[in-house]
């Protein structure tokens, strides 16, 4: 058995131009038709990360960039940052934590000159950030960030997991409904089923995690006797 299932772009934008009936069964899509769902697809997949709604992309190991001593600012160098989650500061063995603060914050800082081991960070997207203490030596920062969605690639599975496809499909219809003249009456049909598809994506971006402990050190054995292995 298989658990294995993917769709590609191509299937995608197939399925959006079906639902606006602009392509029936065994029709080869045009070139313009196709590069106007591409676009669709890929703002609306930019979109919907920013808005949060989709599921984390954060990988297990941090980014690495140089700190110089006596410059304020650096730059992670990783122009896929959508929002940095946690940073450390290393100028020896030890990796300090830095606080990722907004412009209100770093406002209010007195002096910025101060020199030291970095404490503070503001993030001015899309890579750099400005520290405080200034670094007083060289230094390196580890940065943990959560990514930008991919584009669409020709013949390649979207950057969204398999089970938001459907409601992806019913969103990218609607936006594209007036650009293929659809009528009104459609459109609000499309509009409400995109609506609903969003509420969709929200549910199965939530992670699902059980939280119940597992009783393991009493149970009856094969005999239908009651054992207890923590006594």
């Amino acid at each position: 058995m298989s658990t294995s299932f993917t769709r590609t772009r191509e299937q995608l934008r197939d399925m959006v131009l079906a639902k606006l009936g602009e392509l029936d069964p065994g029709e080869t899509v045009s070139t313009n038709d196709a590069t106007t769902v591409y676009e669709a697809i890929d703002v609306r997949l930019k979109e919907l990360h920013r808005l949060g709604i989709l599921w984390r992309k954060v990988t297990s190991t941090p980014t690495t960039f140089s700190l110089s001593s006596g410059v304020a600012s650096a730059s992670a160098g990783a122009g896929e940052i959508l929002f940095p989650i946690r940073m450390t500061f290393t100028n020896g063995s030890e990796d300090d934590p830095i606080r990722i603060i907004g412009k209100d914050e770093y406002a209010a800082i007195p002096d910025k000159t101060t020199t030291g081991d970095p404490e503070l960070a503001l993030w001015e997207a899309p890579t750099k950030f400005i520290f405080y203490p200034v670094p007083d030596a060289d230094g390196t920062a580890k940065l943990l960030y959560e990514r930008i969605i991919d584009d669409t690639a020709a013949s390649t599975a979207p950057d969204v997991e398999v089970s938001m496809m459907r409601a992806l499909k019913d969103i990218v219809a609607y936006d594209l409904a007036d650009v293929f003249g659809k009528p009104e009456q459609m459109i609000a049909r499309l509009e409400r089923e995109a609506l609903r598809a969003e509420l969709s994506l929200r549910k199965l971006a939530v992670e699902r995690v059980g939280y119940a402990t597992v009783q393991v050190d009493e149970f009856t054995n094969y005999r239908g006797i009651e054992t207890d292995y923590g006594r």
